[in-house]
């Protein structure tokens, strides 16, 4: 774990009522740079709903989200747009799978990195030679990406084409195209067979290094997850219930009764 001083997340006793029920009771956890953290729980427990607060889909009842970024600049995220928080180095994926499935694998990298934009409506008209540098370097950071996930050679293939597995890895990278130095992946491994599992888990380790990372993730694969994550905080009922390293955490009565059933 980054050392203290280094905190890019502040979650301060966020709360969420949808029709008078409560979702999300005062939550509170903190990430520091570089971390690689699991959050888990029943289905139910209020983990996407979180997830949704921290990237802007929802606005929390009470409580502050704050982001510090590595500029040193920090965000109250609260009442934020998704879009504005995406230019702040925030993205995520999802559930289910939300691919521009009828675009190139290679135009769903390129997408993500439309804020990077740097000509006018115009120019891209015209094709001035500004457009033409700008849709250059694009393509080229796309390229590197896509070979790091090792998706290169499919690179005009429509999204729709790729096995399930792989249009999850183009969902990831995706994700790591916008320049984002926060990533919260939601359940990355649903739906995926062993060995992509054990793919994924090393995968996503390279990506923290590579690229600097600090990653939240969401994931019902317990192997996973304590393969993977440094800490892990769990929730029961829109409440957080335990906090710890993963050792911890597979031994801790309270997740055992409330999660896992058994240790694992």
């Amino acid at each position: 774990m980054a050392e203290k001083g280094n905190k890019v997340l502040d979650v301060q006793k966020i709360s969420i009522s949808f029709g008078g029920l409560t979702a999300v009771s005062d939550v509170s956890f903190e990430v520091y740079q570089g971390e690689l953290i699991g959050l888990i729980g029943p289905n139910g427990a209020g983990k996407t709903t979180i997830f949704n607060m921290l990237t802007g889909v929802y606005v929390p009842t009470s409580g502050r989200i704050i982001y510090n970024n590595k500029a040193n600049e920090e965000l109250v995220a609260n009442g934020i747009a998704p879009f504005k928080i995406s230019r702040y180095g925030i993205s995520r994926t999802f559930q289910n799978i939300r691919l521009f499935k009828q675009m190139t694998v290679l135009d769903n990298i390129r997408i993500s990195m439309h804020k990077d934009i740097e000509y006018s409506f115009l120019g891209a008209m015209f094709k001035s030679n500004q457009y033409l540098r700008t849709e250059q370097r694009f393509y080229d950071r796309a390229v590197e990406l896509l070979k790091f996930v090792s998706l290169d050679e499919k690179k005009f293939e429509f999204a729709s084409n790729l096995p399930y597995g792989e249009q999850r890895k183009l969902e990831i990278a995706r994700a790591v195209a916008t320049g984002a130095e926060v990533i919260f992946l939601d359940e990355p491994a649903a739906g995926m067979n062993p060995a992509e599992t054990e793919e994924l888990v090393g995968l996503v380790r390279k990506l923290k290094e590579e690229f600097g990372l600090t990653i939240v993730l969401i994931e019902h694969d317990m192997k996973f997850v304590m393969n993977i994550c440094e800490r892990i905080y769990v929730l029961d009922f829109g409440i957080l219930i335990a906090e710890g390293k993963p050792h911890e955490i597979k031994s801790d009565p309270k997740v055992i009764k409330a999660y896992l059933g058994e240790e694992i």
